[in-house]
């Protein structure tokens, strides 16, 4: 077993602190007037829904379109997280699903996938608001620094192998 100065440990456990709060892969914000969007839906119909909402999405949202804006605005904030837009992404394989506590979750599929993974995103937060005719969404994603990977598994060895 090797001694180690209270020093040196507490440079250590700030160093990691700090490493920990930078992992922050993005953040994006969207902003949806439901009405607009309620006369999209009524000019597009259901070729312009199942184009940009999947099953479940659609199914949750029960045909409120307050509920597809909510989602809309998710999709949008994800989307510019990952500096894509609808030209690269199909909007699908950026899935909003409500769990079962009614708080939004982010699925991604396909493409979606792909470029979060480019980012080294490992999880995502989503907020929803609904207010006066408005949807909003903010999404943050966290990402794993390859530096905060190397410096665990280092700390991990010198503690195992001492």
């Amino acid at each position: 077993m090797t001694t180690t100065s209270p020093i040196l440990a507490l440079r250590s456990a700030w160093q990691a602190t700090i490493e920990a709060l930078d992992q922050t892969g993005g953040a994006g914000i969207d902003l949806v007037e439901v009405e607009s969007l309620r006369q999209l839906i009524e000019a597009g119909g259901d070729g312009f829904v199942d184009a940009a909402w999947t099953t479940r999405e659609q199914q949750e949202a029960n045909g409120q379109t307050e509920g597809l804006a909510g989602k809309w605005a998710a999709k949008e904030a994800v989307m510019k997280v990952l500096q894509r837009g609808i030209g690269d992404l199909d909007p699908r394989d950026v899935e909003i699903v409500t769990e079962p506590t009614g708080a939004p979750r982010v699925e991604l599929h396909r493409t979606a996938r792909t470029f979060a993974r480019r980012r080294r995103i490992t999880s995502w937060h989503v907020s929803l608001t609904h207010e006066g005719g408005w949807a909003a969404a903010i999404v943050i994603a966290s990402s794993l620094r390859p530096t905060l990977a190397r410096a665990a598994a280092a700390n991990h060895e010198r503690r195992n192998h001492g």
